[in-house]
């Protein structure tokens, strides 16, 4: 799948291939962009059946059949994902194919990456890497952080279900930077977006942010209920919790990081280091040892698990999630 960073005007290429030949469009190529991310906290919320922009793509006249279009600012302001429609002529036969386009976060900044490793910037200076070099060691790199921890460090629009336990509370898988809307068993609870709440209780992240639980600051004391000929309920005096047993509750919301910890940030710099090594191609083949008849090296079995850098793994230990299976 195609990426954008976040806040870029990116260029999204597609190439035009008809007949098992790539060839060139009959006259223009145009790309129609549908927004698919599920996400209430936006209004007016967003169909993903709706276009929200056009766009009249390109020619590279250097490559055959390619074509291209410049994510404006205005779509590039947040993690979303998008599907693109694009619709041309050729051979006189209207056609049109999908393709589909990522918003992210990278993990670190150009000018900060090419300072710390050193790399130039003038074209004649060999140790020069392109952008397209580096955009593409950045997602290397951002991948091997996100498979090694479980997280991904920034924000994303998502929905997790996760079963009650007769807690105040319920854990959740990732991390969540904003609650949006609580259901159980698919009847809604709580709408932080619409400021619906259909039950008695408040509802709040809970400390470290990998939980829901529900707030006691303003629950009412037993007096109250019974001076009132209500009972009161079980969460005052220490019986099951709210959430209940075995009940199916699905939590809408923003999940990730607001901002790359320096930690990540840092090891993605150690990681594209890594990318641009000349013995990169070896360890991701598995070698343990190469010889010559002058010379030879092993790895250390710890360069096949976690990262591949065991000082990368230190600095990422405290991010990495351990996920557990139900059975």
């Amino acid at each position: 799948m195609a990426e954008v960073y976040i806040n870029s005007n990116f260029p999204v290429k597609t190439k035009i291939y008809y007949a098992g030949e790539i060839m060139d469009a009959d006259g223009s190529v145009v790309a129609e962009i549908f927004d698919i991310t599920e996400d209430p906290s936006i209004s007016p919320l967003i169909s993903p059946l709706t276009r929200i922009a056009q766009l009249t793509a390109s020619k590279l006249e250097e490559d055959a059949g390619t074509y291209k279009i410049v994510f404006p600012f205005e779509l590039t302001n947040r993690s979303r994902k998008f599907k693109i429609k694009w619709t041309y002529a050729i051979q006189t036969e209207l056609v049109n194919h999908i393709s589909y386009v990522d918003v992210v976060t990278p993990y670190v900044e150009f000018s900060e990456l090419v300072e710390d490793l050193g790399f130039g910037t003038d074209q004649s200076d060999p140790n020069t890497k392109t952008y397209h070099e580096l955009i593409m060691a950045e997602k290397w790199a951002r991948g091997v952080i996100e498979n090694y921890t479980g997280q991904v460090f920034s924000l994303y629009s998502a929905t997790e279900i996760v079963y009650g336990d007769k807690s105040d509370s319920i854990r959740l898988k990732n991390r969540i930077h904003q609650l949006n809307q609580l259901y159980q068993n698919d009847v809604l609870l709580v709408d932080k977006v619409s400021n619906i709440n259909n039950w008695s209780y408040d509802t709040e992240i809970s400390k470290g942010n990998f939980g829901i639980r529900i707030s006691r600051a303003n629950l009412l004391d037993n007096t109250v209920y019974t001076a009132n000929g209500m009972v009161p309920p079980s969460i005052n005096d220490g019986g099951y919790g709210v959430f209940q047993n075995g009940s199916e509750y699905k939590v809408n919301g923003i999940f990730g990081w607001s901002v790359v910890p320096n930690e990540v940030s840092e090891a993605c710099v150690a990681l594209i280091k890594d990318y641009f090594s000349k013995d990169r191609a070896w360890r991701e083949k598995y070698i343990g040892s190469i010889q010559s008849f002058d010379w030879n090296f092993k790895y250390n079995q710890e360069a096949f698990v976690g990262t591949g850098n065991l000082y990368v793994d230190q600095i990422l230990k405290n991010y990495v999630l351990i996920q557990m299976a139900v059975i």
